[in-house]
């Protein structure tokens, strides 16, 4: 035996499990000094769960000393197989004892695809139809991508949004720009928690990046310099696009760069609005406007230039800094006691 493990090191040896209603092969062999040998005479009995014994005889030889019994286990529990061999005018008895378990499990079908993935398909030319009459006369290649995740941004908001200069960018392309600026999203998004308005600016954010992306993709230029390609999408000067290029990507940028501010401030702050209230320090005390946390604040925009109370409060703030009490009190006792 040790041999064998040896040999091979990730054979499992754990016990078999035994399923309910179904019908298995008890195999039994008879050996004398290692040799093979038949018995006699043979007699095996099967003991269900509940105690009922029950004699059966219809096991099955295979060759010299090896036999099996076909058994169905009908119930849960121990099964216990007794096997009566007389060999040499001695009765040999083995009890082989099975444990039947109800591991039912209920789970989703896996297909093996990850999300991310690009799958590619190459049939080679000579393949046949299936009544043969037909052959391929060239390699074709197939591909295509599993689901996107993360993905904050559809492909047919994105060309609702967009107008007519996508119409001839393949949705493959855009799914892949969306992806793209999902993962950009995610990466600037700060730490801390998230307000309900995080997840409106996160996905306009992913769309004018995505179509910014678009346009800084690979081009194909021409002897003029005065043409653009992005897959299938060509603009060329002179071409009738009811636009201007450059002020359409100018107006893209401002309106993603805009938004990105939102997303990395989780949406503590809107469109316009700002994270950098003015300050000043005197005798080394650092003083400032003292902002509401917009967090748990909800204010009228644009309040930069306005100063702001809650309800039932008397100090009127301008905004939000996390400037608190315990770091004045700490300053002040450090300047002894002077304000």
């Amino acid at each position: 035996m040790s041999n064998l493990k040896n040999l091979a090191p990730n054979v499992n040896y754990a016990t078999p499990c035994y399923s309910l209603n179904n019908t298995y092969k008890i195999k039994m062999l008879f050996t004398d000094c290692n040799d093979p040998i038949d018995p006699t005479a043979l007699e095996v009995s099967v003991t269900d769960p509940a105690g009922n014994n029950v004699v059966v005889n219809n096991h099955t030889k295979v060759e010299v000393g090896f036999y099996y019994l076909e058994y169905q286990l009908t119930a849960v529990g121990t099964w216990e197989f007794e096997w009566r061999a007389t060999i040499n005018n001695i009765v040999k008895t083995y009890i082989k004892k099975i444990l039947v378990e109800d591991k039912v499990i209920l789970e989703d079908i896996k297909f093996g695809l990850e999300f991310n993935e690009l799958i590619v398909v190459d049939i080679f030319s000579g393949v046949k139809s299936s009544d043969g009459k037909k052959s391929l006369d060239e390699d074709m290649m197939f591909s295509f991508s599993t689901e996107y995740n993360p993905f904050y941004c559809s492909v047919e908001m994105l060309r609702m949004e967009m107008g007519s200069w996508v119409d001839l960018v393949p949705d493959d392309t855009m799914a892949l720009g969306i992806h793209w600026a999902s993962l950009e999203a995610d990466s600037i998004t700060s730490r801390g928690a998230v307000s309900d308005e995080y997840y409106y600016a996160r996905t306009r954010f992913v769309m004018y990046d995505t179509a910014v992306k678009l346009f800084s993709m690979p081009i194909n230029p021409s002897s003029s310099g005065k043409s653009k390609q992005l897959g299938d999408l060509l603009i060329e000067e002179g071409s009738g696009v009811d636009y201007n290029l450059k002020n359409l990507i100018d107006e893209l940028k401002e309106e993603r760069d805009e938004w990105w501010r939102v997303v990395n401030a989780r949406g503590s702050i809107v469109l316009g609005q700002g994270l950098g209230p003015t300050t000043a320090t005197r005798n080394g005390l650092k003083k400032s406007r003292e902002w509401h946390n917009p967090l748990h604040e909800h204010y009228a925009q644009p309040t930069q230039n306005s100063q702001y109370r809650r309800q039932g409060q008397g100090k009127y703030r301008h905004g939000f800094t996390g400037w608190n009490e315990l770091t004045y009190n700490s300053l002040r006792n450090d300047n002894g006691g002077r304000k």
